[in-house]
């Protein structure tokens, strides 16, 4: 991307645009980013991809001269999906003088450290997390956010369901993690505030082998269409799978954690024809392009994954707030930095959008009308669609 603001060597090797000239690689103390994670549990289908983008994205950014010459490291942390677990990370990392720490886990744990990131003055921003409380109008001052509020891919579906159903019945299918719980609640209630009919809310408990009783009461329940708004990728993509298999004909919908790979393949023939919200358009030549850069180094994982191009262009505008920063960045100067993005391009949302936050502003969404809708087809995650 053409950028606006003065980059060094090293930042501009990492961005992919040339410099002219091949800069050292980074020496000196290095610059602290912290980063909390899930390793092993519902999440880390998602959370381990964004971690491998932001270790590539910073292998080449210090192999190219760092931010200002100093190097970048990660310092990360296991949440293990539980948000007592994260505010206690969140401790931990403050004491070991990080700059910023970045979420990349769920959004329950993501909560946790929002409140801990204000209490302890250090920046905390996220690619991915999306619950509403995250960020408020006005937003926290230490929290900054990529992702799409729920509300607004809520919004998006909703419209869609107006333009393509005529008072439809709807089942909500959600799982029992703490993001789950939350996600489904919003988006229970704004489909009530949107005055559509709920006919069934199907709970799923996490790791559960078998979701044929609740693919039963929703067919029984005479749906027309059902909202999958669960966290748990695996457990999303059991219900889809057995949805089909009871030969349940309602179209299926849900929001972007279920275009995390393997959703597509766990679900099987059940995730045919599934509709749901993301916030990149997959046709966009800055998509791409990231995407093949991505997939040249960690493999087809990265093929087709929006979490990991929204993890991209998160750590790449992280290290151009370092840059702006100062020569030598604290939490306040970064907190700033971050703040004040002006006109900063990226490849997230439709085609010439921007990155621009303020005192009033901390996320990089606003409108529902960013919103993509998109449809997997032959078990592939498929173009944008029309809403």
């Amino acid at each position: 991307f053409k950028q606006t603001l003065s980059l060094s060597a090293g930042l501009l090797l990492a961005l992919g645009i040339s410099s002219g000239s091949q800069a050292e690689p980074a020496t000196g103390k290095p610059l602290l980013i912290g980063v909390h994670y899930d390793a092993a549990k519902q999440a880390s289908y998602y959370s381990l991809g964004q971690k491998s983008v932001f270790d590539m994205f910073v292998e080449q950014l210090n192999a190219n001269g760092g931010v200002n010459g100093l190097p970048v490291k990660l310092l990360y942390e296991d949440d293990e999906l539980n948000p007592v677990v994260a505010a206690t990370k969140a401790e931990k990392l403050a004491s070991e003088n990080v700059l910023m720490i970045i979420s990349i886990s769920s959004s329950g744990t993501g909560l946790a450290m929002q409140k801990k990131g204000e209490e302890l003055k250090v920046p905390v921003g996220s690619p991915g997390n999306f619950l509403e409380p995250l960020t408020t109008t006005p937003p926290k001052p230490y929290y900054f956010r990529f992702a799409m509020r729920d509300s607004m891919g809520g919004q998006a579906l909703i419209k869609y369901f107006r333009a393509h159903f005529k008072e439809p019945k709807i089942a909500v299918v959600r799982d029992a993690t703490e993001t789950g719980l939350l996600l489904s609640d919003s988006y229970i209630k704004l489909l009530k505030n949107a005055d559509f009919n709920i006919v069934s809310t199907e709970q799923i408990t996490p790791g559960s082998t078998d979701v044929t009783a609740q693919a039963m009461h929703v067919m029984e329940s005479k749906a027309d269409l059902v909202m999958l708004a669960g966290a748990s990728v695996p457990d999303m993509a059991n219900y889809a799978k057995t949805h089909f298999l009871v030969g349940d004909k309602a179209p299926l919908f849900g929001n972007y954690l279920l275009s995390t790979p393997p959703f597509n393949k766990l679900a099987g023939q059940g995730a045919n024809g599934l509709i749901y919200t993301d916030m990149l358009d997959p046709q966009r030549p800055e998509v791409q392009k990231i995407e093949d850069t991505l997939v040249a180094k960690l493999g087809d994982k990265a093929k087709d994954a929006p979490f990991m191009i929204g993890a991209w262009e998160f750590i790449r505008w992280v290290a151009d707030a370092l840059n702006r920063a100062g020569p030598n960045p604290t939490r306040a100067s970064l907190r700033d930095a971050l703040e004040n993005t002006k006109d900063w391009p990226t490849a997230l949302g439709p085609a010439g959008n921007k990155v621009t936050f303020s005192a009033k502003r901390h996320d990089l969404f606003f409108s529902a009308e960013d919103a993509v809708l998109r449809k997997i087809v032959d078990n592939k995650y498929g173009p944008a669609i029309k809403n």
